[in-house]
């Protein structure tokens, strides 16, 4: 049960893709949310068009490679949360969030990942994988009390969680 129940996860759609990108470019850098785009730092007109355009690649394509949640605090986008089937492990999951800043530190990425937990069971994966820096020390405390096994190489830090009841 999440802590946050005013944290929901709706699936992105068309209808929620311009307030995630408004709640990106008020909340988070670029080099958060998407992929880097060449020119200048900041929102740019043509980093937006790329987020758009990422999404709509990825989620909300005709065949889409994951399913990409807008993480809904009280109502309004606060982040994306993400499911991507792993290549090389077909019975387990990559978790990818992002939170916008102002949002942090609230424990919504605790009830994030919580749902995401659920979401992955749900659609029949056995391990669950997350990764993040040594220096994020409030996503390692999540992952490390859903029971993730980390392991640290230099910066990176990978977590594993069992999903088997």
């Amino acid at each position: 049960m999440s802590l946050r129940p005013d944290v929901k996860l709706p699936r992105l759609d068309e209808s929620l893709l311009p307030e995630l990108l408004e709640c990106a470019v008020a909340d988070a850098d670029p080099l958060e949310v998407m992929p880097p785009v060449e020119g200048p730092g900041g929102w740019t007109g043509e980093r937006r068009r790329a987020f758009l355009r990422f999404h709509r690649s990825r989620a909300l394509a005709p065949e889409p490679v994951e399913d990409t949640y807008v993480i809904l605090v009280t109502g309004r986008a606060a982040g994306a949360a993400r499911l991507c089937p792993l290549d090389d492990a077909r019975d387990a999951v990559e978790a990818g969030i992002w939170i916008g800043r102002s949002h942090r530190g609230q424990g919504v990425g605790t009830a994030v990942l919580r749902q995401l937990v659920g979401l992955a069971r749900a659609r029949g994966a056995r391990r669950l994988f997350a990764s993040t820096t040594a220096g994020n020390t409030p996503m390692r405390e999540i992952l490390a009390g859903l029971g993730a096994t980390l392991t640290q190489t230099g910066d990176e830090v990978a977590a594993w969680v069992d999903l088997r009841p």
